[in-house]
This record gives C-alpha cells, sequence and structure tokens, in this order.
C-alpha cells in the first residue's frame, strides 16, 4: 500500500474516473501477487501461516478500499452529470439573454466594476457606426468614450465639452444623460450601478421625442408671436377707441357748452317773460316754450353723462355713508311732482351705511324714482330698502302699467321707450334714464333688478354693499322756504362774455327787482365797480370768458378791488368735479347751465339773505 499515493480532487472527472479504474488494476494485480506468493513460499521458521494470515487481512483491506473507491466513482459520476446539466441550463440561459438583449429597441451595454465592456447589444454599436468596428468587449468606458469624441459621432456639445460632461455623469450616475449625434439623432442614458459594481446603461432614441418638441416649441413660439402681434393690434385699436371716444367726449361736451349758452340765455328770457303780466294765451305758449326748453336740457344732460361714462370719464368715489344721505333729499325733491301728479310717494327711511358713490348710486335711484313718477297716474310710488346676503337693496315700487317680460331688457338701451297710454308728449322722457343707470351700475358693480307685471306694477331694484363706517350727514332741508320778495333792491354784478346771456339775466333779475349792472370782460366789470357808490351785493360769473379768462379769477380780482369777500355764484355748463373743487375753494357757488329761475333764485335768496 506504500506505492498507493492519494491524490487531491483536482484533476477533471472524466480524467479521475480513469485514474481510479488505473489504480483499482494496480491494486488487483498487486493482491494477485501477494497471494501467489504465499500460497508457494514458507519462511524459515515454518510461519506460512503467519504471512497466511497477513495476506488474508491485506486482501480485505484491499476490498475495503477498492468499495470506497467505487462509491467514490458513481459520486463523481453524479457529480458530473450534474455539472454537465448545469453547464447546459447556464448555457441555455446565456443564449437566452444574449437574445432577449438583441431583441430590445434600446441599446443596452454592460460593464464590469472596472469599468470594461462586458457585453453590448447591436442597437448599443448601431450609435456609433464610427466606431462600432472598434468597440470589443474588454475595453475600458473612458477610452470608448474618448474614441468617440475624436470620431466626432457626437455633434453637440463640442467633443472635448462632451467628453468632460459625458465622464461626470458617468461618475454620478444622477438623472439622464443626452447625446446628440452627429446624424441628428437624440440618444438618453440611463445608467445604474449593479450589486457587482458594475454599470449597466440602457440607450434610447428619443429623436422623435426631441422633433416633437422642437415643433411644438416653435408652433407656440408662432402662437406668441401672432398672440403678441394681435395683442399690439388690439392695444392699437383700443388706443384708437379710447382717442375716439375722447374726441366724441370733448365734441359733445363742447356741442353741450355752446348749445347750452343760447339755450341758457332762452331760459333766462322765458322766466323773465313768465314773471310778466300775459293774456291767457300767451301765459300757455310761454309754459309750453319753458317746457320744450327743459326737454331740451334735459336731453343735452343725458348725452353728456352717458358720453362721459362711455368714455371713462367718470372716477367714482367709493366711501361708506348713510342712505339717508340719498333717500331724504330725493323725498323732499320728488314730493312736489308726486303732487302735481297724484301721486302717493312714500320714501321709507333706512339708517343702513353702505358703501359706494354717494353721487353716483343717487343717480341710480333718481331715474329709477322718476321713471316711476312718470308711468304711474294717480297711483302709488314707495321707496324702501331691504338687507339680503349680499348687502342692501334699495327698491323703488309702483303701481303703474307695468313691463312686459320680454321688453325688460330693452328698456335698458339707448332711446327705448314703452309706448304706453300714461307717456305721451314731455312725460315719455328721453330714453336715456336707464341706459345711465345701466352704465352706472356696471362701473360701481351693483347688480340691477327689474321684476314687473303688466296692469300690476313694477319693481326696479340695486344692490349696494354694507359700509362699515359712519359720517356725518348734513340734515336735509325737510321743505322749500317759501319765496319771498327778499330779492327786492338787490345790486348784482352780471359778467358774461355772451351778450345774449347778459340780456337775458337782466330781464330775469330785473323782473325781481334787482338792480343789475352787466360786463362781458373783467376789465369792463372793474370800471363799473370802481363807479359804483358800494360795492354789489352779489356776483354772478360766467366760468368761461373770452380770451381764456376764467370767471373764478374775474372775481378775486373783483374781490380784491371792493377789499371784501362780495358773495359770488359760478355759472358754467362744465359739470366736471374738478371745476367744482376749484370754485369751492375760491369761495363761490356753482350753478350748471342752463340755470334754473328758482334755483337761482333760491341761491341768491340763501347768499343775500
Amino acid at each position: 500500500m506504500a506505492g498507493i499515493q492519494t491524490r487531491s480532487w483536482t484533476l477533471d472527472p472524466a480524467d479521475r474516473i480513469a485514474e481510479l479504474e488505473r489504480e483499482n488494476a494496480k491494486l488487483q494485480r498487486i493482491n494477485k501477487v501477494l497471494m501467489d506468493r504465499v500460497e508457494r513460499s514458507m519462511d524459515f521458521q515454518g510461519g506460512a501461516f503467519s504471512l497466511f494470515q497477513t495476506a488474508i487481512v491485506l486482501e480485505q483491506k484491499i476490498r475495503e478500499r477498492t468499495l470506497e473507491l467505487e462509491r467514490a466513482l458513481h459520486k463523481l459520476e453524479d457529480s458530473n452529470r450534474d455539472l454537465a446539466r448545469a453547464k447546459e441550463l447556464a448555457d441555455t440561459m446565456r443564449t437566452r439573454l444574449f437574445e432577449a438583449i438583441e431583441s430590445v429597441n434600446e441599446g443596452f451595454a454592460l460593464f464590469d466594476s472596472s469599468d470594461r465592456l462586458v457585453l453590448c447589444n447591436r442597437k448599443y454599436l448601431s450609435y456609433w457606426p464610427s466606431v462600432s468596428g472598434r468597440i470589443q468587449a474588454g475595453i475600458r468606458f473612458n477610452d470608448l468614450v474618448a474614441m468617440v469624441a475624436a470620431a466626432g459621432a457626437v455633434s453637440e456639445p463640442p467633443p472635448d465639452v462632451w467628453l468632460r460632461e459625458r465622464m461626470e455623469h458617468r461618475h454620478d450616475l444622477k438623472g439622464v444623460f443626452l447625446n446628440r449625434l452627429s446624424d441628428g439623432r437624440w440618444i438618453q442614458v440611463n445608467e445604474r450601478r449593479t450589486r457587482d459594481g458594475g454599470i449597466v446603461g440602457v440607450y434610447t432614441d428619443i429623436t422623435v421625442i426631441k422633433h416633437e418638441e422642437e415643433r411644438r416649441r416653435e408652433s407656440e413660439q408662432a402662437e406668441k408671436s401672432a398672440l403678441m402681434m394681435l395683442n399690439d393690434q388690439l392695444q392699437q385699436a383700443k388706443s384708437q377707441a379710447d382717442q375716439a371716444n375722447l374726441s366724441k367726449t370733448r365734441f359733445i361736451a363742447a356741442a353741450s357748452h355752446d348749445l347750452l349758452q343760447p339755450l341758457n340765455a332762452a331760459r333766462l328770457f322765458v322766466s323773465a317773460l313768465a314773471d310778466l303780466e300775459q293774456p291767457a294765451a300767451n301765459a300757455e305758449l310761454v309754459d309750453n316754450i319753458d317746457l320744450a326748453l327743459a326737454s331740451v336740457e334735459d336731453l343735452l344732460s343725458a348725452l353728456l353723462d352717458i358720453s362721459k361714462l362711455d368714455a371713462g370719464a367718470v372716477t367714482p368715489e367709493v366711501s361708506d355713508f348713510p342712505l339717508r344721505g340719498i333717500l331724504a333729499p330725493l323725498a323732499t325733491e320728488y314730493a312736489a311732482v308726486a303732487a302735481e301728479r297724484g301721486i302717493d310717494l312714500k320714501v321709507v327711511g333706512s339708517g343702513a351705511v353702505v358703501r359706494s358713490d354717494m353721487r353716483l348710486l343717487r343717480r341710480i335711484v333718481q331715474n329709477f324714482l322718476s321713471n316711476a313718477l312718470r308711468y304711474v297716474q294717480g297711483g302709488r310710488v314707495v321707496v324702501g330698502c331691504r338687507r339680503t346676503g349680499d348687502g342692501i337693496r334699495i327698491e323703488v315700487w309702483d303701481n303703474g302699467p307695468g313691463i312686459p317680460r320680454d321688453k325688460i331688457t330693452e328698456i335698458f338701451q339707448e332711446f327705448r321707450r314703452l309706448d304706453t297710454p300714461v307717456t305721451k308728449g314731455r312725460d315719455r322722457g328721453m330714453g336715456l334714464g336707464l341706459a345711465i343707470v345701466d352704465r352706472v351700475a356696471r362701473m360701481l358693480g351693483h347688480p340691477i333688478t327689474v321684476r314687473s307685471e303688466p296692469g300690476r306694477g313694477s319693481v326696479f331694484a340695486v344692490t349696494v354693499p354694507r359700509g362699515t363706517e359712519r359720517r356725518a350727514v348734513r340734515p336735509a332741508s325737510v321743505a322749500a322756504r317759501p319765496m319771498t320778495n327778499r330779492l327786492a333792491g338787490t345790486s348784482v354784478l352780471v359778467l358774461d362774455n355772451e351778450p345774449t346771456v347778459v340780456a337775458g339775466m337782466e330781464a330775469l333779475l330785473r323782473g325781481w327787482a334787482c338792480d343789475v349792472v352787466s360786463a362781458t370782460n373783467g376789465d369792463e366789470a372793474l370800471a363799473l365797480l370802481s363807479g359804483m357808490p358800494q360795492p354789489p351785493d352779489l356776483l354772478i360769473a360766467d366760468y368761461h370768458l373770452d380770451d381764456g379768462a376764467l370767471g373764478v379769477n374775474e372775481v378775486a380780482r373783483l374781490r380784491a378791488a371792493c377789499g371784501r369777500i362780495l358773495p359770488a355764484v359760478i355759472v358754467t355748463a362744465n359739470r366736471t368735479p374738478e371745476l367744482a373743487d376749484e370754485a369751492k375753494a375760491a369761495g363761490c357757488l356753482v350753478l350748471n347751465k342752463p340755470v334754473k329761475p328758482a334755483q337761482l333764485r333760491a341761491v341768491m335768496s340763501g347768499l343775500v339773505g
């Protein structure tokens, strides 16, 4: 057994089996030789039997070793079969993996932990056609990308910049990396590290997506350019429209002013004529002329207001104020009109505080009220307020003829009037009151509602936000003081550049027993003033005089010449708040043309009384 040498199981299974078979044959030959020697030999001490026993033991051990070798041989054969099956399975899986990698639409590349290429598919090689033949397994990644950059396979950015950015991304592996190839294709690279430290990368052709993005950007840019051009055109058109509106407003303002001048004179003449003793027939003619002039005045005022609203020349002055500051004066103002027409007018007071433009809100309610009084005959008109979730709703109720449902929208259009039996002659109005209401309400953001039933009446309402502060309101004058002859003997200096207006004003004032002197400019007025034994009791001046002179300035010169502040009234067709503020600052009252004689008389009585 000394000749038998054990070896480690490092040989191939087939070689190992062959080696074991050779050793087995060798042992069998040794066994046979030993048995023959025992059978034929004897030692000198007659120990043949002991040799025989030794041979028997050796034979038994050889048999046992032989059995062990045979069992090991069987195990090796089993292992060999397992290894063969495992190798076959591994080959099958490897083949399938290669087929799968080749079948994907994206490029695929696998690098080991030393960043050497392990495998890639043909799609990956197709992205680098100029160097694909030199890309072999085992090439390092940095050598591969350097080869790609040197070949100019990437068009953007420049090769040196692309190479630096590519290696930086390779180090961080954050996000995706985009390649724009020299043939125009776009390749998006997604890479991640494997568990053994290698890197697997998927290369996706996104050329279609990039081209679609480019077309979309171009389309958006084109749309943006078109919109900007359209916006410029709209801005230009708006500017032209605004300019046209301003021109229209200036024209209407100028035309109104020019029309109001003779109208003012005409009303003054008519009022002076009405104060004279007239035959009954003549008095009726004078009344008709006065009504006609009043209609023209209303029409001009309404046109001027609409023009200002359309041109945006009216700026709301929003504040918090109590509603009684609007309702009480309206009740007083329209009490006489309602009584004259036999209408029971009731204005229910309210302590609510609202937030709005007081002057414009009053115009809305005033137009509702005047409309109701115009269309009601001997009926009833009620003005009241209700608290709602949105604020305070001011309602004007009447039991007039009502409005058909299909006509409610039309009544807010210009010059739209309902043909009702009670609206003949002057009472029909101009059809502009509700058009003004609609514009003012939209400007203030106050909703307007109308409920009406033919034959039973209508309810016009405007909803106003609630206010949070109160401010002092001048107590409304409950009733006008009766007219007296307190103006008799009052000395008045009239300054107006229009001779007809001067003549009309002189006739009117002299009819009230006033002493009147008149001038057409400031210098002439100063000359008259110097010749008077004492300063006049009152100054009445037109605002716009000749050569750019202003009435407020001429009043200041006359006051300075007198050495005291004379009461003064400025008469003008300019109804802007700026002029009213200027006159107030100068200590003058303002009356708008055409001057209403009763209003003028009341103002004069208040100033000199």
